[in-house]
C-alpha cells in the first residue's frame, strides 16, 4: 500500500494541463518581444530628440563663432545620440522575469504570472493549477493590443519643436558664412605663398657660387617663415612674419656691397678705355666677373711689361692708378690696383705676379659678394611678392577704401671720373588696380660721353589719399587716408623699382645707382 501512493500522485500531477514550465516560457516570448520593440522605439525617439537638440546647439554656436566644421559636428551628434539610444535599449532589454512583472502590472493580473514564473519548477498539483490559471488569464489578451507602440504626445510635440528650430537654423543665412569664406580664401593664399617660398628655398640652396653658411642661414630664415605663415591667424600676422623675414635677410647683406659693385664697374670702365689690349681685356673680364679671363689678361699684361720701356711702363702704371682711384669705394680692389700700378712702374716680375694675384683675389671676393647680394635680393623680392599678394586684405588703406594714390619724387645723381653727369627726373604715378609711371632725365657730360636716362615704368598701387615724398624722406605728408609705416612704403617702392629696372635695358651702373638710392632711404 505504501508504494502505491506516490505512483498515484505522480499520475495526478502529470494529468494537470499547463503544469509544465516550458509552456509558460513559450507563452511569454511574444509578450517579451513586444516589450523589447516598444522600449527600442521609445528610447530611439528620445535619443533622436536629444541628438537634434545637440545639433541645434552646435549650429547656434556656429552663428556666434566662425566654426567651419559645425555642420559635421551637428550631424555627428545627432547620429551618435540615435545610435547610443538604440544600443542602450537593446542592451537593457527586459528579461523574462521583468516581462512577468510588467505584464502583471499592465493587465492587472495580481502577480499571477510572477508567482507562476517563480514556481515554474515546482511539480505539485497546487502550483500546476496556479500556472494554468495564470496562462488562462494571459490567453485572454493579445500582445499587439495590450502593449501599443504609439508615441507619447509630449514626445511628438517636443520633436516637432526641435525639428522646426533646426530647420530655421539651416535655412536662415548664417552671418559667419562671410567670415568663413574670408578665412578659406586667406588659407588658400597662405598655401600658395608657402609653396612659392618653398621654391625660393630650393633655388637658394642651388646657388653654388654663394657660401654654404649663407645658404644655410637663408634656408633657416625661409623655413621659419613658412612655419609662421602656417600658424598665421590673419593677414596682419602673415604680413608681419614676412616683414621680419625680410629684415633678417637684409641683415645678411654686406652694407658696402652696392658701393663695391659701383667701384668695380667704375674701375672696369676705366680699364676698358685704355689703349692697351691687356688692360682693356682686364676691364672687360672685371665687368663680367670672369676670373679666368681676368687671370689670362693679367698674365698677358705681365708678359708685355717685360718688353716695355720705362716710359711705356709709367704710362701703363698711370692708367692703372686712374682705375684704382675710380675704385676707392672698394678698398681691396683699389689697393690691389695701386699695388699692380707700382709693380708695373718698377718692372719687377715677382711684384707684378703678386699684385696680379691680389687683383684676382679682390675680384673673386667681389664676385662672391655680388652673388650673395643677388641671392638675397632674389629671396627678398620673392618675399615682397608674397607680401603684395597678401597686402590687399592686410592694408586697411587698400581694403577699406577705394581710392587712388599719387606720389611724386625727385632723384638726383652725380657721377665721378670721366663720365660725370647730373640729372633730375620726376616720376608721377597713378593707379587703380594697376597704374603707370614715366621717368625721364637728361644730363651734361663734360667728359665727352653723352649721359641719358631711359624711361622706367613703375606700376601704381590702389590706395586712399594723396602723398608726397622727397628724396630725404623727412617731409612726407599724407592726407585723407590712413598712415602707413615709412619702412613699409620704402620697401614696396624699392621692390617696384627693382622689378622695373631689372626688366629694362638700363646699364648696370645705373641699376646700381637706383639700388643704392633706395638702400640709403631704407637706412634712414
Amino acid at each position: 500500500m505504501a508504494s502505491a501512493v506516490p505512483s498515484s500522485q505522480a499520475k495526478v500531477r502529470s494529468s494537470i494541463p499547463g503544469s509544465s514550465g516550458e509552456q509558460l516560457t513559450a507563452a511569454l516570448r511574444p509578450w517579451r518581444r513586444r516589450l523589447i520593440l516598444r522600449q527600442v522605439l521609445s528610447w530611439t525617439v528620445r535619443g533622436a530628440i536629444v541628438g537634434l537638440m545637440l545639433a541645434c546647439l552646435v549650429l547656434l554656436a556656429a552663428r556666434l563663432l566662425p566654426w567651419v566644421t559645425a555642420p559635421y559636428w551637428a550631424t555627428g551628434a545627432g547620429i551618435a545620440c540615435l545610435l547610443v539610444a538604440s544600443g542602450a535599449a537593446l542592451w537593457f532589454r527586459p528579461s523574462l522575469a521583468s516581462t512577468m512583472r510588467l505584464i502583471d502590472a499592465s493587465l492587472s493580473l495580481h502577480d499571477r504570472l510572477s508567482t507562476a514564473w517563480e514556481m515554474r519548477n515546482q511539480n505539485t498539483p497546487l502550483f500546476g493549477l496556479q500556472r494554468r490559471d495564470a496562462l488562462k488569464h494571459l490567453g485572454k489578451h493579445s500582445p499587439g493590443i495590450a502593449i501599443p507602440l504609439r508615441l507619447r504626445r509630449s514626445s511628438m510635440l517636443t520633436a516637432g519643436i526641435v525639428v522646426a528650430i533646426l530647420a530655421l537654423l539651416l535655412l536662415l543665412p548664417n552671418p559667419m558664412t562671410s567670415v568663413l569664406q574670408e578665412q578659406s580664401a586667406f588659407q588658400a593664399r597662405i598655401a600658395k605663398q608657402i609653396a612659392a617660398i618653398d621654391h625660393v628655398r630650393s633655388v637658394a640652396l642651388k646657388q653654388t657660387n654663394t657660401p654654404a653658411t649663407e645658404r644655410a642661414q637663408v634656408d633657416q630664415i625661409l623655413r621659419e617663415l613658412q612655419a609662421k605663415l602656417q600658424n598665421a591667424k590673419n593677414e596682419a600676422q602673415a604680413q608681419q612674419a614676412i616683414a621680419e623675414a625680410q629684415s633678417r635677410l637684409n641683415q645678411l647683406r654686406d652694407p658696402q656691397a652696392t658701393n663695391k659693385v659701383q667701384a668695380q664697374q667704375a674701375a672696369s670702365s676705366s680699364l676698358q678705355g685704355s689703349p692697351n689690349a691687356s688692360l682693356n681685356a682686364s676691364g672687360q673680364a672685371l665687368a663680367r666677373n670672369d676670373n679666368k679671363g681676368l687671370a689670362t689678361a693679367l698674365k698677358n699684361l705681365a708678359d708685355q711689361v717685360s718688353k716695355m720701356t720705362p716710359a711705356q711702363r709709367a704710362q701703363l702704371a698711370q692708367q692703372l692708378e686712374k682705375a684704382a682711384n675710380q675704385a676707392q669705394q672698394n678698398p681691396n680692389l683699389s689697393a690691389s690696383l695701386h699695388q699692380l700700378a707700382r709693380s708695373v712702374a718698377d718692372g719687377s716680375p715677382t711684384e707684378i705676379s703678386d699684385a696680379s694675384s691680389a687683383v684676382q683675389n679682390a675680384a673673386a671676393q667681389d664676385a662672391t659678394t655680388q652673388a650673395q647680394s643677388n641671392s638675397i635680393n632674389q629671396a627678398s623680392q620673392s618675399l615682397q611678392q608674397s607680401a603684395n599678394a597678401l597686402a590687399p586684405t592686410t592694408d586697411g588703406t587698400r581694403s577699406l577704401n577705394q581710392g587712388q594714390q599719387q606720389g611724386q619724387g625727385q632723384q638726383q645723381g652725380q657721377g665721378q671720373g670721366q663720365q660725370q653727369g647730373q640729372g633730375q627726373g620726376q616720376q608721377p604715378g597713378q593707379g587703380s588696380n594697376g597704374g603707370h609711371g614715366n621717368g625721364g632725365g637728361k644730363g651734361n657730360n663734360p667728359g665727352g660721353k653723352p649721359g641719358k636716362n631711359e624711361p622706367v615704368s613703375i606700376p601704381g598701387k590702389i590706395g586712399s589719399g594723396t602723398s608726397t615724398q622727397s628724396n630725404d624722406g623727412s617731409n612726407g605728408v599724407v592726407q585723407n587716408g590712413s598712415s602707413i609705416p615709412y619702412s613699409q612704403v620704402i620697401a614696396q617702392y624699392n621692390q617696384m623699382a627693382h622689378d622695373a629696372i631689372d626688366n629694362s635695358s638700363i646699364s648696370p651702373a645705373m641699376k646700381d645707382l637706383v639700388h643704392s638710392y633706395f638702400n640709403a632711404l631704407e637706412g634712414q
